[in-house]
């Protein structure tokens, strides 16, 4: 089930329909009310079915659950839903587990982040709906022991493992710099960037608001150019296609255009597929990151790696791999800090990019073995049928 399942049929060529919730993004108000007002009704109405009618039973809007009422296990591969940054989608994705369940379903989360929770009543909420979960896979440590500290969860259907895009393959060398334009003795340095909003903020700095994170940005990249002579190529990684609201195209553009030496950038335009996303990045001596997959990319191609953490879960990310010195809260992002980081990593490339491996290559094992509860919840699921 996706937002839009023509993506998912044109990049896998698999089955896909669309997501029980079709949001109003973009829509006027009037429009977005009228949504909420609908949706309220026909989940109030599908939820009291569970309770009043035998499980599995549905009479009423029957269509909106129906993919989930021939199916096996239905499995969340949401990475990104169970926190109050992204308050919006969090009642309803706890909504659509709970109903998966009172269906009769197991439920099974693949490794996200959960929290933080910055409100008691979303705490509440969410502990109330995972205890019932069967399975559920976090991606960093504090996730972890967040979700184990939830009233009834406990730890027994909790495993913490690696997310899934470690195993990301990546498009060849030749491939990745025809993509990009470059030649294959240029130096490269990538830098993802995003549109960020500050909110809720961990600290307030002078730094802790978008126009600083442009402007040091610009300033760290001319420096780049400057002392290392180095080409920037810019990756955003969230584009204004297909529904997403974020643009890090525009949010690229405005870096570039602060910067004096912006004959030595280049800006990917288009939304690569992330085998060639993975493949471009790892052209790169040293990449600075941003986005959380950017992260993930670039450290699964060994390139030694920077993140700006716009939330804990790229910080964890960093600590797991042993980079957490090459790792800044975007709230406290500044190009002196990156400067110094960033030379740190530059004289012992080498090194680093065999240690980064050394980590990808555990946390593939890692993966991989964790799989093994997620095998025996459907062995078991088989055996009742």
């Amino acid at each position: 089930m996706a937002h839009y399942p023509d993506s998912f049929r044109e990049l896998c060529q698999i089955h896909a329909v669309e997501d029980v919730f079709q949001y109003p993004f973009g829509k006027g108000r009037f429009v977005q009310v009228v949504w909420l007002c609908r949706t309220l009704i026909w989940m109030s109405i599908i939820f009291a079915q569970t309770i009043f009618f035998p499980q599995g039973k549905i009479l009423l809007f029957k269509g909106k659950v129906r993919e989930f009422l021939w199916a096996d296990v239905v499995v969340s591969v949401g990475a990104e839903r169970i926190n109050d940054k992204f308050i919006k989608n969090i009642c309803f994705s706890l909504y659509t587990y709970e109903i998966v369940k009172r269906l009769g379903r197991p439920m099974v989360l693949f490794p996200c982040t959960i929290g933080p929770f910055l409100f008691k009543s979303t705490q509440w909420l969410a502990a109330t709906v995972l205890r019932h979960l069967d399975l559920i896979y976090t991606r960093d440590n504090l996730s972890f022991k967040t979700t184990c500290g939830l009233k009834g969860v406990g730890k027994k259907k909790v495993v913490n493992t690696s997310d899934v895009a470690i195993f990301q393959p990546q498009a060849d060398r030749n491939r990745a710099l025809n993509l990009i334009g470059a030649k294959d003795d240029e130096y490269i340095v990538g830098i993802s960037v995003m549109r960020w909003s500050y909110v809720a903020n961990s600290v307030d700095t002078a730094y802790s608001n978008y126009e600083s994170y442009v402007r040091e940005m610009a300033f760290f990249a001319d420096n780049l150019v400057e002392r290392y002579g180095v080409t920037v190529i810019f990756y955003p990684t969230n584009f204004p296609v297909r529904g997403c609201r974020e643009d890090d195209v525009t949010t690229a553009r405005e870096i570039q255009l602060r910067m004096r030496y912006k004959d030595r950038t280049r800006i990917i335009e288009k939304l690569p597929r992330p085998s060639d996303l993975k493949g471009m990045l790892a052209c790169s001596e040293i990449n600075i990151t941003t986005r959380m997959h950017a992260c993930i990319l670039s450290t699964g191609a060994y390139v030694p790696t920077i993140s700006i953490n716009y939330l804990f879960k790229l910080r964890e990310y960093m600590h797991s791999l042993g980079l957490g010195d090459f790792s800044i809260d975007i709230e406290q992002f500044n190009a002196d800090w990156a400067l110094k980081a960033f030379n740190l990593l530059w004289d012992k490339r080498s090194y680093w990019r065999g240690k980064i491996r050394e980590g990808v290559r555990i946390k593939q094992e890692q993966l991989s073995t964790s799989m093994e509860q997620f095998d025996a919840l459907l062995q078991t699921r088989q055996n009742i049928f």
